[in-house]
This record gives C-alpha cells, sequence and structure tokens, in this order.
C-alpha cells in the first residue's frame, strides 16, 4: 500500500445509517397529517401523503 491509504482489516469500523428525523435533499416530502418534513421512504406506498409514524397505531 501507498502512504496514503489505511488498512482497515484490523479496524473496527461501525457504518451508521443516516437519523430518519434528519431530512434534507430532493426526496423530502411533507406529511398532509403532521405536517413534518419526512424522507420519500417514510411515505406510504399508495401515496396518500402520509407518514408511516402517523400511519402505524
Amino acid at each position: 500500500m501507498d502512504d496514503q491509504t489505511v488498512d482497515l482489516s484490523m479496524h473496527l469500523i461501525e457504518i451508521l445509517p443516516p437519523d430518519q428525523d434528519e431530512c434534507r435533499g430532493a426526496d423530502a416530502k411533507t406529511c398532509l397529517c403532521c405536517e413534518r418534513l419526512r424522507p420519500a421512504s417514510w411515505m406510504d406506498d399508495d401515496g396518500c401523503g402520509i407518514c408511516e409514524e402517523c400511519l402505524s397505531p
């Protein structure tokens, strides 16, 4: 390996997904129920504009 690379095989690395409440970018949608900005992945698949959190019991 050259001087600018690091051998990660000897290190423990934890990869964390982004916080679901932190929604930024072109895929952000506003829930019609709670009016919070949510990622498109949190919106109901039938396109009614309500996030999964509002739909859960």
